[in-house]
């Protein structure tokens, strides 16, 4: 790379991150990729992999494979802890806890959000989300496990205990995952077993709204929910979960009653919320937050004061723009074409536009919901619309023809070859980035005991 050129830092290498680099192939710079995994993934396909219909590797792909050609780009495994805007250096702790600084002249924060427990952090040991690889995997052990448990049950109350799934939260994720786990259970699992019926499981959905997908407007909601109804999905809309244990969840209803359900699986596919990262950024500039905890920024993405520094994506807070891919995709292409415009001395143009290319979910087998500017689709055709729009956001070639064969076996002979899982956790740190303990015999897992699952 070469030494004297203006230094772009992108933090993520989410879709704000990977086209915000792209944008600069030809710009006269060098750009540092920082991102804890170096990974790029697209997050709306994880209720797949958790439910094995894809592999982890149909939707990701490395980064150093996706920008090899792109000359002036340096990826780098780090995960960002701060920031000194005063100095223009980024603070970052590489995996087994070093800590580095990489100085910028532009700064391009695409760090994205994580699960949002609304203050009840404890429950995401008990009721995992799905923002990772690792996030999707463990759902899927858990949920694959649950009927092996309910087969190995000496009651039929215990097998119940194991059938029974509880989902929180009724927006895209958790109706997607919903319906997902409805049909594993009544046609791929459907004969596989002895002992139990795989289609007696029940998926129990809360929200405290009054219908699932509410934001995808009161007609495809209604789809949503007679199609989810159809699949055999128990809906408890107007409930909010107040505690998760081992054994079950309590939920509040409408008018205050308090009801506890035996479960055995919980999950939790409900809010978002900025990571730790999105706090020291704003304190270290003086940027508003908004509830969320994401940045909020001008038109032209930039924190008010710090022209340099652009947040995209999920993260930044500007005219109540959802946290969809095409928001990361176009925001990230902007600052960086703004960015290299600057460094080339050109105009560096107006506001962010943003062109809604639409939202779409997948709830079964030839039932989605497609909504694009004031056109909206429901099942079959709201299906293929999904189809089309997840192949085309797809990175990688050949990721979009592995997705397009396996989506073929999935739809045409309920066949989900993706159902490994494992039973042990391996390693000797619970994550890579915890400082390595130097300990005796029998080594130490920092951050947890041998079996704890973090992430």
């Amino acid at each position: 790379m070469n030494v004297g050129l203006p230094r772009v830092v992108i933090i993520g290498g989410g879709f704000g991150g990977l086209f915000a680099a792209r944008a600069l192939r030809k710009s006269p710079v060098t750009v540092t990729l920082l991102d804890r995994a170096q990974h790029h993934l697209f997050q709306p396909l994880l209720y797949q992999v958790a439910t094995g219909i894809l592999s982890e590797g149909q939707i990701s792909a490395p980064l150093r494979q996706v920008l090899r050609r792109h000359r002036n780009v340096e990826c780098e495994m780090a995960e960002v802890t701060g920031i000194d805007a005063e100095r223009r250096l980024v603070h970052a702790r590489r995996p087994l806890g070093e800590t580095i600084e990489v100085g910028y002249d532009y700064l391009i924060v695409g760090a994205g959000v994580r699960q949002s427990y609304f203050g009840h952090d404890e429950f995401a040991r008990l009721a995992p989300g799905m923002k990772t690889i690792s996030d999707a995997l463990m759902i899927r052990r858990r949920v694959l496990a649950a009927f092996e448990m309910a087969e190995l049950a000496k009651s039929p109350r215990e097998q119940q205990h194991w059938l029974t799934f509880a989902l929180v939260g009724a927006g895209p994720t958790g109706v997607e995952l919903a319906g997902q786990i409805r049909e594993l259970a009544t046609k791929t699992l459907r004969d596989e077993f002895r002992k139990i019926r795989p289609e007696d499981a029940r998926v129990l959905l809360f929200d405290g709204g009054d219908a699932p997908l509410a934001s995808f407007g009161s007609r495809l909601s209604d789809i949503a929910t007679q199609s989810l109804l159809d699949l055999g999905v128990e809906l408890h809309m107007n409930s909010r979960v107040t505690d998760i244990d081992m054994n079950g969840v309590t939920v509040e209803t409408k008018d205050g009653t308090s009801v506890r359900y035996d479960v055995g699986v919980a999950l939790w596919t409900a809010g978002v919320g900025a990571p730790p990262v999105a706090a020291a950024i704003a304190e270290a500039t003086g940027a508003k937050t908004d509830r969320a905890g994401r940045i909020q920024v001008r038109d032209d993405l930039t924190i008010p004061g710090h022209p340099e520094i652009y947040v995209v994506g999920d993260l930044m807070s500007l005219r109540k723009l959802p946290g969809v891919a095409e928001v990361a995709m176009q925001s990230g292409y902007y600052a960086g074409r703004r960015i290299g415009r600057d460094v080339g001395g050109q105009p560096m143009g107006g506001r962010f536009r943003y062109l809604d290319l639409g939202s779409a979910a997948y709830i079964s087998r030839g039932r989605a919901v497609l909504s694009v500017g004031p056109v909206r689709l429901g099942g079959f055709a709201g299906w293929l619309g999904w189809l089309l729009i997840h192949i085309a956001f797809l990175t990688g070639y050949r990721n979009r023809i592995g997705a397009i064969l396996t989506w073929w076996l999935a739809f045409t002979r309920d066949s989900r070859r993706e159902r490994a899982f494992t039973v042990t956790q391996v390693g000797l740190v619970a994550d890579v980035y915890d400082e390595f303990a130097q300990s005796g015999a029998g080594g130490g897992r920092p951050g947890g005991a041998p079996d704890q699952e973090k992430h």
